[in-house]
């Protein structure tokens, strides 16, 4: 017997997870053009930023701002990071897209 599991029960972490896909920028270009990009630092874990986002888990979403480790992706850090081919780790958190240079 096939057990086929709803949606409803994969935990949160799993289901980003799954959701995640390398990006070029040029492909990512009209979210930031949206203001909808938000880029991670390196070395933070994408899948449990997004996790904090989806939860809406004010305070440490507040601290991993004040320590610039989530930021709106500028125009400066796309010009010294970003080529048109650029690949950078995606997952949507509706309404932003977080990226994370690969």
């Amino acid at each position: 017997m096939v057990s086929i599991v709803s949606e409803a029960e994969i935990p949160l972490e799993q289901k980003l997870n799954m959701e995640t896909a390398k990006l070029c920028w040029k492909e990512l270009e009209i979210f930031f053009a949206k203001g909808n990009l938000l880029q991670i630092a390196l070395g933070e874990d994408l899948i449990a930023v997004a996790k904090l986002i989806s939860a809406n888990d004010q305070s440490a979403i507040e601290t991993l701002i004040l320590d610039k480790k989530i930021e709106f992706a500028t125009p400066e850090w796309i010009k010294n990071n970003c080529e048109p081919t650029t690949e950078l780790w995606t997952v949507v958190v509706a309404p932003y897209v977080l990226c994370q240079l690969a």
